[in-house]
C-alpha cells in the first residue's frame, strides 16, 4: 500500500520526477564511468602475485651542468651482474623490445607481418616474475637460441587454428626460429603488451652490433626487471648502488645512480615514460564526485522547491496523527525509490557510453554489473550515499511543516532559502571551473600542436628501411626524387622533432669534456633542406658514409660560451657517443628536438650511413598515387619486409596523447555537469515561477510587460550564477596554473577565458530560465489570479 501510494506521488508531480531521476541518472552514470576508469588505471599488473617484490631497475643520469636525466633502461650486463652479486634478488630478467619483420609460410604462401611494438628478447626468468598461463611449453625454451614463444592471440594471427608448436617463423627475413611455447592471452589491465618473446641468446644472433658489453650503452627500449626475496630489502638494496656504480662505471659513478622502481609506480610515472600521471588520476576522482555532488545538489533543490506543493498533504497528515519522523521516512522512501530508479537508468547510460568512451580515451571501459563485484559493491554505496546526501535535508525540511501553518497555505523554507541558492552558487561553480578548464586544455594542446618547431612539418612522408646499404640507398633515393610529387629526400635515424635518441658528452677542440649532454641527429647532408631547418651561417656538409663534418645548432654555439655562430666554424668537435671527431662546418638555427615539455637542447647533426634506419621524402602535394609509388619503389627493393610509413606532422601530435586524453575528460565532464545544472535550473525555475502566479498577474494588471516580467524572473537566477563564476575564478586559476607548469612552453591564463567561461554561463542560464520566464509572463492575468 504505501509503495503504491509513493508511485501515485511520483507520477502525479511527473516533471520532478523526470528531472530527478533524469538529473540524478547523468550524475551517477558519470560516477560509475569514472570508478571504471580509475579501477581499470589503478589495477594495471596488481594481478602478479608478487607484484610487491617486483621492480625495474631504472638511472638517473645526473650531468654536470646539474641537470638529471631519468632513463627506465639499462645496460644488458645489469641483469647478469645483479643476479649474481646480491643475494637480496631472487630472480632478474632482461626485456628487450626490438622491431621484427615476421615472415610466416603457411600453405606454400609466405605472409609478412611488421610488429612494431609486440615483439621482444627475454629469459626464462621474465615468467618467473611475471604471471603468465602456459598453454603449451615451459620458460625454460628460452635459454636457448632460436626459440620463440608465442600469445593464443598471435598464434591464431599466424597460423590459423593449426598447432603452432615446432612451427618455424624467420626474422628480418632471414633469422629462422620456432614456435616452442604457447601463452593465454595476456589480461587487457598490463603494461607488459607484449605477444612475441624470443630467446634472449637469439638477440646476439640478429643484432650483433649492440654494445652489449658496455655498461653505457643504455636503451629505453631494454629493461631490467628484478623480484626481491622480500619487499623490506628494497632499501639495503638500493643502499648499495653507489658502490655498484663505483665499481663498474669509475670516474662516471657520480653519473650513473641507479635505483628500483616499484611495479606498481610504473604505470603512473612520467618521469620514466608512465601511461597517465596520479594527478590524472585524482582528477577523475575529482570529477566523479563532482557529477554525483551535482546531481545531489539538483535532487535537493528541486525536492525543497517542490515540497510547498504538499505542504497541504503534510498537515492533514500530521493532524491524522503522523509523527514527523513517520514523515520524515515516508519522504526518505520516496527518495530511495527515485534513486533506485536513477540507478537502474545510470547503469543503462553507462552500458551505452562505456565502449565510446572507451575508444575515445583509448582505454578498456566495460560495464558489466552482474558480474562485476566491484561495480556492484561501488553501486551500492553510491546509493547510499545519494540517499543520504539528496534525501535527508528535503525530507527533515517537509517533516517539519507546521500543520497549522500548512493548512493555511503559509510555508517557509527556513533562512530565505539561502541553502538552496548556496547549492545553486556550488553547482554552477563546479561547472564554471570545469568550462574553464576544459577551455584551457583545448588551447594549449592547439598550441602545442601547432607551435612553430623551427621547422617544417606538413607533407613530410617517413618511410622505414631495413638496411643501409649503398646501394639500395642510392637507387630509391634516384627513384624517388624522379617521381613529379616529390622534392626532397633524406636518411636519417630519428626525425628533427623525436621523443626518441640519442646523445652524450662533446669535446670542442682542446678543451675538457663539457658538463652538458648535447644531442645527436643521424642524417645525411640533405636533412635540413628536407625538414627546413634554416642554415644561418656555414654550409652543408658534403655527402659521408660517416661522421666527417659536422653542423650544430645556436644552442650549442651559446653554451660553449662564444659569441657568434662563425666562431665556431672550421673547428674540431668530439661526439662522445659515437666516439668520433668532425669538423663543424655550418650552424643551423635552434629547433624543438624533443616534445614541447622540454626546452631545446644542444644538437649535433652528423652523418653516419650504417645507423639510418629511416627515409623522409618531402612532398610538393598529398594524393594516394603518390603513396602507391613510393611503395611500389620500396617494395622492388625490400621485397622481404613490410613498407610502413607516418607523416611527420602525424607523429608530433602523437606526443600529446595524454593531454589529448585530459582534453577529452574535460570537455566530456563539462558538458555533462552544465547539462545537470541546466536541469536543476530548469525545474527550480518552473517551481519558483509557479509560486509567483499571483505576483505575476498583479504585476501585469498594474502595467508591467512580458519583457520587465521576463527580466524580473530572470534576474534572481542569474545573480547565482554571477556569484558561481566568482567564486569558479580563483579555484580555476589554481588548477590552471598547476597543470601548465609541466610544460617548457605553454599558453598564458588569459582574462577572456574567464570572460568566455562567464559568458557561456550566462547564456546557458538565461536559455533555461527564459523559457519558463516567458511563458509565465504571456499567461492571462485572469486567470493567475483565479488560479491563486
Amino acid at each position: 500500500m504505501k509503495l503504491n501510494f509513493i508511485l501515485r506521488v511520483l507520477v502525479r508531480n511527473r516533471l520532478f520526477t523526470f528531472l530527478n531521476v533524469f538529473g540524478l541518472a547523468l550524475g551517477m552514470a558519470g560516477g560509475i564511468l569514472v570508478f571504471q576508469l580509475v579501477k581499470y588505471h589503478l589495477s594495471v599488473d596488481t594481478y602478479h602475485k608478487n607484484a610487491d617484490r617486483i621492480y625495474r631497475a631504472v638511472v638517473d643520469l645526473h650531468l654536470e651542468d646539474g641537470s638529471i636525466e631519468k632513463e627506465k633502461g639499462s645496460a644488458y650486463q645489469l641483469h647478469q651482474t645483479w643476479a649474481k652479486e646480491y643475494s637480496a634478488i631472487e630472480k632478474t630478467t632482461y626485456l628487450a623490445h626490438q622491431p621484427l619483420t615476421i615472415s610466416v609460410a603457411t600453405n606454400g604462401e609466405v605472409r609478412k607481418y611488421a610488429e612494431r611494438e609486440s615483439a621482444a628478447f627475454t629469459n626464462a626468468d621474465y615468467f618467473k616474475i611475471f604471471d603468465y598461463e602456459w598453454k603449451a611449453g615451459k620458460p625454460g625454451v628460452l635459454e636457448n637460441p632460436n626459440q620463440v614463444v608465442i600469445t593464443e592471440r598471435y598464434a591464431r594471427k599466424f597460423f590459423g587454428n593449426d598447432n603452432p608448436l615446432g612451427k618455424v617463423i624467420k626474422l628480418e627475413s632471414k633469422q629462422e626460429v620456432v614456435v616452442a611455447g604457447v601463452l593465454k592471452d595476456y589480461p587487457a589491465n598490463t603494461d607488459l603488451k607484449t605477444d612475441i618473446f624470443v630467446s634472449l641468446p637469439t638477440l646476439k644472433i640478429l643484432v650483433p652490433e649492440y654494445g652489449y658489453q658496455d655498461w653505457g650503452w643504455i636503451d629505453s627500449s631494454r629493461e631490467t626487471f628484478v623480484m626481491l626475496r622480500s619487499k623490506e630489502l628494497k632499501n639495503k638494496l638500493e643502499s648499495q648502488m653507489p658502490a655498484f656504480s663505483k665499481n663498474y662505471y669509475g670516474a662516471d659513478s657520480e653519473i650513473f645512480r641507479y635505483h628500483l622502481q616499484d611495479l606498481s609506480d610504473i604505470h603512473f610515472n612520467i618521469d620514466y615514460d608512465g601511461k597517465i600521471r596520479k594527478s590524472t588520476i585524482h582528477l577523475l576522482i575529482g570529477i566523479g564526485l563532482l557529477m554525483v555532488v551535482i546531481a545531489c545538489i539538483n535532487f535537493v533543490n528541486l525536492s525543497t522547491a517542490q515540497s510547498f506543493k504538499r505542504h497541504k498533504e503534510v498537515g492533514v497528515r500530521k493532524t491524522l496523527g503522523s509523527s514527523q519522523a513517520q514523515i520524515f521516512w515516508q519522504f526518505i522512501s520516496e527518495t530511495t525509490l527515485l534513486a533506485l530508479f536513477s540507478g537502474i537508468l545510470a547503469v543503462v547510460i553507462a552500458y551505452v557510453a562505456a565502449p565510446l568512451l572507451a575508444q575515445w580515451l583509448a582505454t578498456p571501459v566495460h560495464i558489466s554489473l552482474f558480474s562485476d563485484l566491484t561495480l556492484i559493491g561501488f553501486m551500492a554505496l553510491l546509493l547510499a550515499a545519494v540517499v543520504f546526501m539528496a534525501g535527508f535535508y528535503p525530507s527533515l525540511i517537509i517533516a517539519n511543516f507546521q500543520p497549522l501553518k500548512a493548512l493555511k497555505n503559509v510555508t517557509e523554507l527556513p533562512k530565505k532559502f539561502t541553502l538552496r541558492k548556496g547549492l545553486v552558487v556550488i553547482q554552477f561553480s563546479i561547472a564554471c571551473i570545469l568550462i574553464a578548464v576544459s577551455m584551457l586544455v583545448v588551447l594549449q594542446l592547439d598550441y602545442l600542436e601547432n607551435k612553430d618547431l623551427g621547422l617544417r612539418k606538413d607533407l613530410i612522408l617517413q618511410v622505414n628501411i631495413p638496411d643501409a646499404e649503398t646501394g639500395k640507398l642510392r637507387t630509391l633515393k634516384n627513384q624517388l626524387l624522379q617521381q613529379a610529387n616529390v622534392s626532397s629526400v633524406s636518411f636519417f635515424r630519428t626525425a628533427p622533432t623525436s621523443q626518441t635518441g640519442s646523445g652524450g658528452s662533446i669535446r670542442f677542440e682542446n678543451r675538457d669534456w663539457e658538463k652538458f649532454v648535447a644531442r645527436s641527429k643521424i642524417a645525411d647532408e640533405a636533412y635540413i633542406d628536407t625538414y627546413g631547418i634554416k642554415l644561418i651561417s656555414g654550409r652543408k656538409p658534403v655527402a659521408s658514409d660517416t661522421l666527417r663534418e659536422l653542423l650544430v645548432n645556436q644552442k650549442m654555439v651559446k653554451d660553449l660560451g662564444l659569441k657568434s655562430a662563425e666562431e665556431i666554424l672550421n673547428r674540431k668537435l668530439l661526439v662522445g657517443d659515437h666516439s668520433k671527431t668532425g669538423t663543424i662546418v655550418g650552424v643551423v638555427a635552434d629547433f624543438n628536438n624533443t616534445d614541447l615539455y622540454s626546452g631545446i637542447e644542444p644538437t649535433v647533426i652528423f652523418s653516419s650511413r650504417a645507423h639510418y634506419r629511416k627515409v623522409a621524402i618531402q612532398l610538393k602535394s598529398f594524393d594516394q598515387s603518390t603513396l602507391k609509388k613510393v611503395a611500389g619503389l620500396w617494395e622492388k627493393l625490400y621485397p622481404d619486409n613490410v613498407f610502413e610509413y607516418s607523416f611527420f606532422n602525424e607523429d608530433v601530435a602523437s606526443f600529446y596523447e595524454r593531454e589529448e586524453l585530459i582534453s577529452n575528460l574535460t570537455k566530456t565532464f563539462a558538458t555533462l555537469a552544465v547539462f545537470i545544472s541546466c536541469l536543476g535550473l530548469f525545474g527550480l525555475a518552473t517551481f519558483s515561477i509557479r509560486q509567483r502566479t499571483k505576483e505575476i498577474g498583479i504585476r501585469k494588471v498594474l502595467g508591467a510587460s512580458v519583457f520587465g516580467i521576463t527580466t524580473l524572473l530572470s534576474l534572481d537566477f542569474l545573480k547565482l550564477v554571477l556569484i558561481a563564476l566568482v567564486v569558479a575564478v580563483p579555484v580555476a586559476y589554481y588548477f590552471m596554473a598547476q597543470w601548465l607548469q609541466d610544460f617548457a612552453y605553454r599558453v598564458s591564463i588569459e582574462w577572456w577565458i574567464f570572460a568566455a567561461t562567464g559568458a557561456v554561463a550566462i547564456l546557458i542560464a538565461i536559455m533555461t530560465v527564459s523559457f519558463q520566464a516567458v511563458k509565465a509572463a504571456l499567461i492571462n492575468p485572469v486567470k493567475s489570479l483565479k488560479s491563486e
